[in-house]
């Protein structure tokens, strides 16, 4: 796009700035006026551990003290599949501790880096099937160091051996089970989703394993369902309000109908999942809700005894940056490859260029490409950015077209970065109609855009001021939404699967 941005869109840039840093403060300062309320001191050992000194970073090197709020830090963020606390019928369906072979495994493994001094986060997730040199245990999954869970010492092994690996030191740990996911979630009041259709795989016959291991085949007579009989997960496509329940079943399902790779799959719904959440966070009808939300909360995580009901509001404010594009998601890229020996295991082994993203995160650099794409899987709607075009108001620059604002809920709920916002502008030279624009290199993040946009037509441009932009000329509204923003009961079906380039 060659024409100059219309001041709207700058306007739009300190709004939305103005509101993220406005929000922080709101959530802080709710924080403190809630926390005198139900006395502060009593959150501070709710779901604490003793367990866990942190780690050194590599060289022996020690980590910088002082509270987190003034420095780099990095936290581990750990969810297992940890049967404690569900109920008898939910152990029926997802098996018990015995049953998967032990007390906990940990199904997602993120390292949260946060620096107050350049305003940025970086969320990197580790597939839960790497090969790794677990410290003390040898050569295993890094999901199998977390074995001993939480009292058993796994968050510190889990810590040790990410450090081994990364060089990045460790200073404070969160971690929810399967229980505690989903009374989060339920605290929350349930989250807002937009689900793409591409995995739509019912009427018909879904294949699954049962508590044991052993396959079955269930049979799903609902037309135009995402189920996966595995985890429980069974959803319409397009907006959808998601209870803890549900949720838990979306962020753990790793074998749905475009799974190549299942492990990097789920990754990418994981933190498709985070944005999304921490969007709906930043509402200021959900900021108001905050102060008493923390107890709740807290009661259904386990943490750290260093990491402190402060520096959790410290993370949150951290993330607020997920509104304003200084929140960047990365996954430890790899390939599908064969380890061990009675059993042989299916494991993912480590791309060699990730050691450039670790010395970036641990030298406070600038992060390149590294890590946005994975072996046979589309990039995440976390870390596919999309800025909206509004050609419908080109000659208004102080408002946003209905449309334009309904593309950019579409993707704010899909979990897509839309930092760029909405920009006042004309239909580019040679595009006739509705269209998603990509820069050179970057069709497989228009495809994932595609998938939610299935009716628009992919046009490569030099010119782009972001990777993807959707043009939105006058008049054009979503396929997904009626045009009076009501949601649609029939969302359209894409029938291809958003899968990368060769």
């Amino acid at each position: 796009m060659t024409d100059a941005p219309e001041p709207r869109r700058r306007a739009d840039r300190v709004v939305r700035v103005l509101v993220a840093v406005t929000a922080s403060l709101s959530l802080i300062g709710g924080l403190a006026v809630g926390a005198s309320a139900i006395r502060w001191y009593t959150l501070r050992n709710i779901g604490t551990v003793d367990n866990f000194s942190g780690t050194d970073g590599e060289s022996g090197t020690s980590r910088p003290t002082g509270p987190c709020s003034e420095r780099a830090c990095n936290y581990l963020l750990l969810g297992s599949d940890s049967r404690a606390g569900l109920s008898q019928s939910q152990q029926q369906h997802f098996g018990t501790n015995s049953d998967i072979g032990g007390q906990t495994r940990a199904d997602t493994i993120m390292l949260v880096h946060t620096d107050p001094a350049l305003s940025k986060a970086i969320v990197l997730s580790f597939p839960r099937d790497l090969w790794v040199s677990i410290p003390g245990h040898g050569k295993n999954k890094i999901n199998a160091a977390f074995e001993g869970g939480v009292e058993g010492g796994g968050p510190q092994l889990v810590a040790k051996t990410i450090t081994n690996l990364t060089g990045i030191s460790i200073d404070h740990f969160l971690y929810v089970d399967l229980n505690g996911f989903q009374q989060v979630v339920d605290t929350l009041h349930g989250v807002d989703l937009y689900i793409p259709s591409y995995n739509v795989n019912t009427p018909g016959m879904v294949g699954g394993t049962d508590a044991n291991g052993n396959p079955t085949e269930t049979y799903y007579s609902e037309i135009g369902h995402i189920v996966d009989p595995n985890t429980g997960l069974d959803i319409l496509p397009g907006f959808q309000h998601l209870d803890g329940y549900q949720a838990l079943a979306y962020v753990r399902s790793r074998h749905l109908k475009c799974d190549i790779v299942p492990d990097f799959a789920r990754i990418g719904r994981q933190q498709q999942f985070m944005r999304a959440l921490i969007n709906q966070m930043l509402k200021p009808s959900e900021i108001a809700k905050a102060p008493t939300l923390v107890g709740p909360v807290l009661q259904n995580l386990r943490r750290d005894s260093g990491f402190l009901p402060g520096d959790l509001v410290n993370l949150v404010g951290q993330l607020r940056g997920l509104s304003t594009g200084a929140v960047e998601f990365r996954a430890v890229p790899g390939t599908n490859g064969w380890r061990g020996s009675n059993p042989r295991l299916s494991v993912v082994l480590m791309d060699p260029v990730a050691r450039e993203l670790f010395a970036a995160i641990k030298d406070g650099k600038p992060i390149t490409g590294v890590g946005t794409e994975l072996e046979l899987t589309p990039p995440s709607e976390a870390n596919t950015t999309v800025l909206v075009l509004d050609a419908g108001s080109a000659t208004r620059a102080s408002e946003v077209s209905a449309g334009a604002s309904e593309v950019e809920d579409v993707l704010t709920q899909a979990g897509f970065d839309i930092s760029p916002g909405i920009v006042s502008g004309n239909v580019p030279k040679g595009v006739k109609a509705p269209a998603i624009l990509y820069q050179p290199g970057k069709q497989d993040y228009a495809r994932v855009v595609q998938a939610y946009f299935p009716g628009l037509p992919m046009v490569e441009r030099k010119e782009l001021q972001a990777p993807v932009a959707i043009v939105v000329p006058s008049g054009y509204h979503p396929p997904s939404l009626q045009p009076s923003g009501s949601a649609s009961p029939t969302p359209p079906t894409a029938t291809q699967c958003p899968t990368p380039s060769a």
